[in-house]
Parts: C-alpha cells; sequence; structure tokens
C-alpha cells in the first residue's frame, strides 16, 4: 500500500509539473505563443527524448471541428480487432490524463500506466532544466503531452498511431508528424478568436494536415469549407488523392438500441461505393452496429470507414469480424452516452451551437415524445449565446449551472443571456443552481415520467456527470 501510495504521489507531482508548463509567464498562455513555434518546440523537444521516426511517419492525423475524437476511436478500435497494434492519442481527458495516451491491440485498449507517465514527465523535466532553444521559447504542457505520445508510441512499437489534432491543424503541435494519411471531419465555427471568423479561415488551420504523396478523407463539409481544402490539395499536387467521404460510404440509422440497464447504440445500414476497397471485404450494403448515439456518429462511421479502406489498401488489412466486433466494443464516453434509463439522462459534450444544434436534432429523433430537461453549463470562452440558442429548440426545462473550472462561465450570466434571448416571447422555465452535482440531483427528484434529462455544454460537464450518476444510481 505504500508503494501505491508513492506512486500516486509521483504521479500527482508529475501532473502538477506539466500543467505548471503553461504558468511560466502571461505571454506563454496566449495562442499566439503556441502557434507561434509550437510545432518546433515540440519537435525539439521530441528529438531530446529520443525521437520517434517510426511513429512520426507511420501515423494517421485527424483534425476538425466535431467528431475527430470519435472517428480517432472507432479507426483505432476496428484496427486494433484487426490484431495491429494501434496507440492513440486524444484529448482532452476526462477524469485522468492517461486517457490521452492508449494502446489498441487485440480489441483491448490499455491506457499509459502511471509509471510510464511520471517517467516520461521526469524526462521533460530534465529537458526543460537544460532547455537551449531560448530563440523557440519554453514548450506548453499540450506540446510536452504530444511528445511524449510520440515517444511512448514508438517505444512500445506500435505498428500505427492514430493522433488527434488540438486546435485548428497548421500550427498544432500534433502536425510535426509526416502522416500515411490525413482525415479532417466536419468544420465549423469554433476558437473563432484563434482560428479566424469565418468556415474558410478555419479550414485553412484544418488543411494545414494535408501532405504532398499522401492521401486523405474529408468528411462533408460546407461548399465554403471543402474549397478551400481542395485548393490546398491542389496547391500540393494531391487532388486526386482527396477522398470525400460522400463519395465512398454513407451510414444511416435503421435502429436504436437502449436495454433496461441503459446499454445504448444504434444500427447502421452502411453503402459502400465498390470504389472503397473494404467492400471486397463487407459488401456495398450492409447493417452494422455502433455503441454510439448521435446523428453525427453515422457521419463519424462513414467517415472511419473511408479511411480504414484507404489503410486497408495500403496493407494494413482488415475483416469483417475486426470491423464488426471492433465497433461493437467501442467504448467513448459523454458523448451522447446514456447514463440511466429510467429516468433517461443522457450526458453530451456539446460546446459549440453546431454540436448543440446536431444534439436536439437527434434527441428529437430518437425521442420524439419526451420533453427534455437540459442541465448546461458553458466553459467562459465558448459562444454561451448560440449553444443556448441551439437548446431552446427542444428544451421544456432548462437549469443554468457552473462548471467547478476557472474557465467557467457563471450560472447566473447564463441564465441571464437566456432570459435576454426570450424577454419577449414564451421561453421553457429557467432555474439556476451553480453545483452541478445539485443541479444534477434536482432535476432528477423533479422528473415527471416521460421527461428525460440531457447534461449538456461542456465535455468537462458531462463527464462530471457521468461519474455521479454511476456512483449514485442503480442501472
Amino acid at each position: 500500500m505504500a508503494a501505491d501510495s508513492q506512486q500516486e504521489g509521483a504521479f500527482a507531482a508529475a501532473v502538477s509539473y506539466l500543467h505548471a508548463l503553461d504558468r511560466h509567464s502571461a505571454h506563454q498562455r496566449t495562442h499566439a505563443y503556441a502557434f507561434g513555434h509550437g510545432i518546433a518546440r515540440a519537435r525539439h523537444l521530441l528529438s531530446r527524448l529520443g525521437g520517434a521516426p517510426r511513429a512520426t511517419h507511420r501515423c494517421v492525423l485527424i483534425a476538425g471541428s466535431k467528431g475527430k475524437g470519435s472517428t480517432a476511436a472507432m479507426l483505432t478500435a476496428m484496427l486494433s480487432a484487426a490484431g495491429y497494434r494501434v496507440g492513440l492519442f486524444t484529448g482532452p481527458h476526462l477524469y485522468t490524463a492517461l486517457e490521452r495516451f492508449v494502446i489498441g491491440h487485440g480489441g483491448q485498449l490499455e491506457t499509459m500506466r502511471e509509471a510510464q507517465f511520471v517517467a516520461l514527465a521526469d524526462q521533460i523535466a530534465a529537458i526543460i532544466a537544460t532547455w537551449e532553444r531560448t530563440d523557440l521559447g519554453l514548450p506548453t504542457r499540450f506540446e510536452a503531452f504530444t511528445a511524449m505520445a510520440y515517444r511512448w508510441f514508438e517505444e512500445q512499437a506500435v505498428d500505427l498511431a492514430v493522433m488527434e489534432i488540438g486546435i485548428g491543424g497548421r500550427h498544432d503541435a500534433v502536425n510535426l508528424a509526416e502522416p500515411i494519411l490525413s482525415v479532417i471531419t466536419n468544420i465549423s465555427l469554433e476558437h473563432t478568436q484563434i482560428l479566424g471568423s469565418t468556415l474558410a479561415e478555419i479550414a485553412w488551420a484544418k488543411a494545414g494536415i494535408l501532405r504532398a504523396r499522401r492521401s486523405a478523407v474529408i468528411a462533408p463539409q460546407t461548399d465554403e469549407a471543402k474549397e478551400v481544402i481542395l485548393a490546398e490539395a491542389r496547391q500540393l499536387g494531391i487532388a486526386d488523392q482527396i477522398h470525400l467521404v460522400e463519395a465512398h460510404c454513407t451510414a444511416t440509422r435503421s435502429r436504436v438500441q437502449i436495454d433496461a440497464a441503459g446499454a445504448s447504440g444504434q444500427w447502421a445500414c452502411v453503402h459502400l461505393h465498390p470504389r472503397n476497397p473494404l467492400a471486397q471485404v463487407i459488401g456495398t450494403c450492409t447493417e452494422l452496429f455502433c455503441p454510439l448515439l448521435g446523428d453525427w456518429q453515422l457521419e463519424n462511421l462513414a467517415t472511419a470507414l473511408t479511411a480504414l479502406g484507404i489503410l486497408h489498401a495500403q496493407g494494413f488489412t482488415v475483416c469483417a469480424t475486426a470491423i464488426r466486433t471492433g465497433l461493437a466494443n467501442l467504448r467513448w464516453p459523454a458523448r451522447f452516452e446514456v447514463l440511466h434509463n429510467a429516468p433517461l439522462v443522457i450526458a453530451d459534450g456539446a460546446h459549440t451551437p453546431y454540436a448543440a444544434a446536431r444534439l436536439c436534432s437527434s434527441l428529437r429523433a430518437y425521442f420524439p415524445d419526451r420533453p427534455v430537461h437540459f442541465v448546461v453549463g458553458v466553459l467562459r470562452d465558448k459562444d454561451a449565446a448560440g449553444i443556448l440558442k441551439a437548446v431552446a429548440q427542444c428544451a421544456a426545462r432548462v437549469t443554468c449551472t457552473t462548471l467547478p473550472l476557472d474557465r467557467a462561465l457563471p450560472a447566473d450570466q447564463l441564465l441571464a443571456i437566456w432570459q435576454a434571448q426570450h424577454r419577449n416571447g414564451h421561453a421553457p422555465s429557467a432555474t439556476l443552481i451553480h453545483d452541478p452535482e445539485h443541479a444534477l440531483r434536482c432535476a432528477l427528484d423533479g422528473a415527471r415520467h416521460d421527461e428525460m434529462i440531457c447534461v449538456t455544454g461542456s465535455l468537462h460537464l458531462a463527464a462530471q456527470a457521468s461519474r455521479w450518476v454511476k456512483a449514485n444510481l442503480q442501472p
């Protein structure tokens, strides 16, 4: 027990040290600093860690506004079930930084162990203590995480690394690699103070993960975003290596499955174009089960299957059983996650107006006759007004709450935005409860027999709700 306690203390200290990297100076906390030399700092840090020549050249980069994490998880699950050793780097984490670093093999996922995290963090600390690249500035926390991921995947001899981009793409630290495939999921307005105020500007940032002489998969986009991506592809000379998902694969919902214990998912009717190499594996028309709910997950599934088809043609061969079992065993919490069945409680980390609108659309499609009581908490740097406007599409009631984070928008300000939006018309009732867990308890206590509760506005809030329900409510 003493050894376990000592290890936990070392892990906590390592996490604290890495978080402190963003507090060296006020300037270091800005996105201008991160994007200025972030790739160069991460690349130099990785080099001093020992490098990752295999992992940085046998990887898939996934960028996008929504769906990149789900798509990365689906791709990893199917490749892992096929017997490949696959590294998966995602963010943000829900409960522990270890979640960012995962290796899948034989259909099983294993997160980095605390001892491995501590060892890499100690090496990072030693490198930064003797950091000689003063022209670049000191590395940030995310750049350290990125270097740790590539190095750990190298040490673990993964066959392929699936890397989720943090913000944007062109200047993101994860983009230090030379991927064998780039994937761009749906693009919407997000991080506008960093990436630009138009879809074209944001798409330009995402398109920075494309590479000359390499294939790319592009999920369905608006015309504005698509044209920017295709223009970048033409400039790189890879217009003929761009694979538009809608030309390769479509997935439509056939039925939803939610059992008494709260386990959930949806069956999808998948149509593959004969040009998709997977058509020779699972046929041009088949039905697949995906444990993730939400209409957008069908789009992510089509994107993942298109990417898997490209990788299959490049030598990462898969069979029908791997595709089916990999998807069926997929877990990606706090994304339209059914936490409880009676009453029905759903948590979803929608933190943009677009994501909130898609959430409401799916709620209406899946549960057309159920009133929805939303518990909403938003971070200060998000478009709270846009999120609330989307939520109003299907809300019967709303409770505004405050996330336990420095970046949280106070619940009273959230309520004031709601009231201002509905000053001149009828609106669903809205209440104020600062503590998220108390807000959820009150929603449960007051739930009518036909009402459902949806916790949303932030991935952090969805994760907190997921943990509380699993600890306090019987299935």
